[in-house]
């Protein structure tokens, strides 16, 4: 019933964003985040490059990004691939639960 309610706000509501998010990030979301497919920015013909040339990426040089040259803004120090204390709590306090695959295309 809740997966149901959270499915109907998915097609019917609009997305509110923190007030926060600057506009560039407000406009890369509100194009990755489209109902219709084919509207969504980087499901067009260009592919990933209308998501790469999006202006929240304008200091981006991607060639840096293929390279490896780019050094983080902030790169977690971690002991273990279950260290999880740059995880908020709230979430890290919850059930775990599988969601089963789908079994409607199993080729």
């Amino acid at each position: 019933q809740d997966h149901e309610k959270l499915f109907e706000l998915i097609l019917m509501e609009e997305i509110r964003f923190p007030r926060t998010l600057s506009p560039e990030a407000k406009s890369l979301l509100s194009g990755l985040l489209k109902k219709d497919p084919k509207q969504r920015l980087g499901g067009g013909p260009d592919d990933a490059k209308e998501i790469m040339q999006h202006k929240f990426f304008s200091g981006i040089v991607w060639q840096d990004v293929y390279e490896k040259k780019l050094v983080p803004p902030f790169k977690p120090q971690v002991t273990s691939e279950t260290d999880t204390r740059y995880f908020d709590e709230e979430f890290t306090a919850q059930m775990i639960t599988i969601t089963p695959p789908d079994q409607g295309n199993t080729t």
